[in-house]
């Protein structure tokens, strides 16, 4: 039997993916996708297509299937079923347990910003506040998921966001507020990506967010892409070319700044410098970012700001100690901080352990420090993180360092089963 995919390219002839893509009003990078059969094909897209080779026989070929607790109840995707699909998919706040079935409907379901596209519309301020909407969503979604899990959902929202700043008509303002939020899109796109692995992708996204930020007047939104990219590459290029970023981000946002976001820059500043070995810098820039939360007024903060709390400036500061080997600064900060956080947030709470137990190292407290590791070990094979599996690797081969004692021996042996299984649980999957 032919397969979607097969019939696309039986139809499209000589002509390329793209070009079709392009006749039908959609995202050629999703066409591919489904043609290739990663991602499921939609109503939309058939219909799309269809009408794009003037036949019937795509729309034919695509079941409805019902996802978690939404039905398309008729042949065709119509207007009011992305509208209800959309707020389906805004109604549930993600949370630990539903974390993974949220993300499994926005990977299935066409981003109602499609529709917006293919129907020529003029959009206005209620599409952007959608939009806005939807951005919060995944950010909440990432809150609980790795970036191995949300980096396609994230991406394939702002391939149609961003086809609505190409193919959509929209007022000088309503395009404005459509390039914030897609340089909030690009940020969180770079975020997910970075998780993932992918960093030359996520270099690319958050540079392309720096623009549209100052493309839509949002210079702290431009700040915010920048010190992002300034995290990346003190984590894994060089730290001072990551310092010169994050101090380009802290200038750049200047006083159109909130006191939040102030000490977010700040904390990737500082951050920068304990990774260049910058101790001095690194702890000045400490003192600054509690200035700055002291300050803060959370009404006046734009929405990416939301995740900073107390909890997780004392995080960052324990982290900069550890990495500037002051266990005795280090260790106190990340036990009260690590106490506090729910295990259902497996990807930070086993990243935080990770520093935990590093600064334990450092303070010679082995038999601590291996329990710690134990625990980010359990915590990091459900983040689907891998920023995380790199830092307990990195507990693994500074454990490595105590072989013969009993506590690092019980590690490596943890170790060992754990990777046993994830082989096992990958072949099974395959």
């Amino acid at each position: 039997m032919e397969t979607f995919g097969e019939a696309v390219r039986r139809l499209s002839g000589s002509e390329s993916l793209r070009s079709v893509a392009r006749r039908a009003h959609l995202d050629a990078a999703h066409l591919s996708r489904i043609v290739r059969g990663i991602r499921p094909p939609t109503h939309l897209y058939a219909s799309a297509l269809d009408e794009a080779f003037g036949t019937d026989e795509l729309v034919a070929m695509v079941r409805q299937r019902p996802v978690g607790e939404w039905t398309v109840d008729s042949e065709h995707w119509r207007h009011r079923d992305f509208e209800a699909l959309a707020a389906m998919l805004l109604a549930e706040t993600p949370t630990a347990d539903n974390a993974l079935r949220l993300a499994h409907e926005w990977l299935i379901a066409d981003p109602p910003q499609v529709y917006e596209v293919r129907a020529g519309r003029r959009i206005g301020n209620s599409t952007v506040e959608h939009v806005i909407e939807r951005v919060q969503q995944l950010r909440l979604l990432d809150d609980h998921l790795g970036g191995m899990s949300t980096y396609e959902v994230v991406t394939a929202e702002l391939a149609a966001t961003a086809g609505i700043l190409r193919e959509a008509s929209y007022t000088e303002v309503v395009g404005r507020r459509l390039l914030v939020a897609i340089a909030e899109l690009c940020q969180l796109a770079g975020w997910v990506a970075s998780d993932a692995g992918h960093y030359a992708d996520a270099q690319r996204l958050y540079l392309a967010g720096v623009r549209a930020a100052h493309a839509g007047g949002d210079t702290p939104g431009a700040a915010n892409n920048l010190s992002s990219l300034s995290y990346q590459v003190a984590n894994i290029g060089d730290p001072r070319e990551a310092v010169m970023l994050a101090r380009s981000a802290v200038r750049g946002a200047g006083r159109s700044a909130t006191a939040t976001t102030r000490a977010l820059l700040l904390e990737r500043l500082s951050w920068a410098h304990a990774r260049a070995r910058e101790a001095g810098q690194a702890e000045r820039s400490l003192g600054a970012v509690d200035d700055a939360y002291s300050g803060r007024k959370p009404e006046d903060d734009p929405p990416w700001t939301y995740w900073l709390s107390c909890k997780e400036v004392e995080v960052m500061a324990g982290r900069v100690w550890t990495e500037l080997r002051r266990p005795l600064r280090a260790v106190p900060i990340l036990e009260r901080a690590t106490a506090g956080y729910d295990e259902n947030a497996a990807r930070e709470t086993s990243l935080y352990l990770t520093w935990l137990a590093e600064s334990l190292l450092q303070a010679g407290e082995v038999e601590r420090a291996a329990e710690a590791a134990s625990r980010a070990l359990r915590l990091s094979r459900h983040a689907g993180s891998v920023r995380a599996d790199g830092r307990v690797q990195t507990l693994r081969r500074l454990l490595g360092e105590y072989r013969g004692t009993p506590a690092a021996d019980d590690f490596e042996e943890e170790y060992h089963a754990a990777v046993k299984s994830n082989d096992r649980e990958s072949g099974a999957a395959g």
